[in-house]
């Protein structure tokens, strides 16, 4: 199955200085052929391994913001600060992307031996993911925020400059088999995969194949001999795809990706140089912590890699802040590689930075954990994810996660039409004695509603302690509209919260012109 997915670096184009073997036809490595058709030979040196300062690192202001880019010193991922206590060292990050200039002098350095795979016919042995074309900028770069090698004097350097790398480019083919091989190739050593991308950003539910699902559950319960591998998923550059009339943009949620909706799917923002979401960043109830990135119009860009052995300074988007989310995950599975995919998610979480923290949306749920509609628990840190890990007592794995539901409810409740319509609501009991989850760690809810128009419909999910969860919001679409036809949103909004007591669904109308029926939706929970 082809399918269709949209890289999520939406700032920056080309690939600002990028040069050092550019030739025609075939393109090489070492004389080989790669692949018909493309404009790049590589050559495979064994150069010796320089040693320096990094000329491109002080400008790298999300490893440590000091102002030196306009913006308010002290927002970054804290990388710089983390490596008093690991580089990354035993960890291992596979990117899964378009393709990755694994030889790049910045990269080879911490590529895995015989690791790599090409997904693309023709290829020599299938070791090699590199860029293709002159367009295929988007994996060097990610890449580069992950695992660019420090201390060698060539350019910058990574969240964790000395993790291992796998590059594997399933979206070089879109095929929905590649991808999902990829997400399950080299569980046993593979700790963190990061996509720094997903479904089209349209303004409505987009479906993804059932092999993503299977790869995903695969991957978090054997991974790494069954303490589980983190899937890092950009939340998307939706949040601009349009503008409404006073100017102001609307857009969609991540919790319309199919990507980002799944069990075991760790969901990155972003935020730029000021702690502050860019206009393009999704929102979502599934979004655990935020990266650093470009502001609104792509100034204050992320310094990262380009093929060829070169560098770029206008890498944004998402694209850019997940993988600042995944080598915070690899500095902690370095630090210590006995914890789960449970863990890493429950320890960035608790010691994310509060971002923008004079933003009245900060709400302290029951169990006090801080949390924001558009930043999750707030910016990653890395250097206290890192320190905490050293001392954290290990929740298990998949084998010890708790499940509960689904609770199914059929209303056939009508929605009143908008813009002033009002609220129906339907709602869940849950009984302490039938669900032994105490700390919730995932909350889901798939959905059906027939509407001619469901970007009209706002959709809330509240918790027995009253924390909201906007699951949805009332939003333009490009085209058609699609359906909520057993939608699955999902929700980490509810973190260490109790599952007892009734959950409330609530659905609101805010256009004028249609009616709809929610017909039916189902609840359940994971945790602890």
């Amino acid at each position: 199955m082809l399918i269709a997915v949209l890289l999520a670096g939406g700032c920056g184009g080309g690939s600002g200085g990028s040069s050092a073997n550019g030739g025609g036809g075939t393109a090489t490595v070492d004389g080989l052929p790669v692949q018909d058709g493309c404009t790049f030979r590589y050559t495979l040196t064994s150069s010796p391994q320089l040693t320096g300062t990094d000329p491109l690192l002080a400008s790298q202001w999300h490893l440590a913001n000091t102002g030196q880019s306009g913006g308010l010193a002290g927002e970054d991922v804290r990388a710089k600060a983390a490596w008093t206590i690991t580089r990354g060292e035993g960890a291992r990050v596979a990117v899964v992307d378009d393709a990755i200039d694994i030889l790049h002098p910045e990269l080879s350095p911490n590529a895995v031996a015989g690791a790599s795979y090409n997904y693309r016919t023709g290829s020599v042995g299938n070791r090699y993911p590199l860029p293709c074309l002159a367009d295929e900028v988007h994996g060097t770069a990610v890449a580069g925020i992950v695992a660019a090698r420090d201390g060698n004097a060539v350019a910058g350097a990574g969240v964790a400059p000395r993790v291992g790398l796998v590059g594997l480019n399933p979206l070089a083919t879109s095929y929905a088999s590649d991808i999902a091989d990829a997400l399950g190739r080299g569980l046993a050593d593979t700790g963190v995969y990061n996509s720094s991308w997903g479904s089209p950003d349209n303004g409505r539910p987009n479906r993804v194949d059932a092999s993503f699902a299977a790869a995903i559950d695969h991957g978090i319960a054997n991974g790494r001999g069954g303490r589980g591998a983190v899937y890092v998923f950009a939340a998307g550059n939706g949040g601009c795809i349009s503008t409404n009339a006073a100017g102001q943009c609307v857009g969609e949620s991540s919790g319309l990706d199919g990507y980002t909706n799944h069990l075991g799917v760790l969901v990155a923002c972003s935020v730029d140089h000021r702690g502050r979401r860019p206009s393009y960043g999704e929102t979502g109830a599934n979004i655990l912590v935020c990266g650093s990135t470009s502001d609104d119009a792509g100034r204050a860009a992320i310094t990262t890699l380009a093929p060829q052995g070169g560098t770029r300074s206008n890498f944004g988007g998402t694209s850019a802040a997940a993988p600042m989310v995944s080598g915070a995950a690899a500095l902690v599975l370095a630090t210590n590689p006995a914890l789960s995919w449970r863990d890493v998610r429950l320890l960035l979480a608790r010691t994310a930075r509060r971002n923008d923290a004079s933003s009245p949306d900060w709400v302290t749920s029951g169990p006090g954990l801080p949390h924001h509609p558009e930043y999750g628990f707030g910016t990653v840190d890395a250097q206290a994810a890192a320190n905490a890990a050293r001392g954290w007592s290990s929740v298990g794995g998949s084998a010890s996660l708790i499940a509960c539901g689904p609770y199914a409810r059929s209303p056939g409740l009508a929605v009143p039409d908008g813009p002033a319509g009002a609220t129906i609501e339907d709602s869940v009991v849950i009984d302490a004695a039938s669900c032994g989850i105490t700390r919730i760690e995932h909350v889901e809810v798939v959905f059906s509603a027939v509407h001619p128009y469901i970007g009209d419909l706002r959709i809330r999910l509240v918790s027995p302690n009253g924390l909201v969860s906007r699951l949805a919001d009332a939003r333009p679409c490009l085209g058609t509209c699609g359906s909520y036809s057993d939608w699955r949103f999902s929700s980490v909004r509810h973190l260490d919260e109790p599952a007892a007591g009734a959950w409330r669904l609530q659905v609101t109308d805010l256009q004028a012109n249609d009616t709809g029926t929610v017909q039916s939706w189902a609840l359940r929970l994971w945790g602890r």
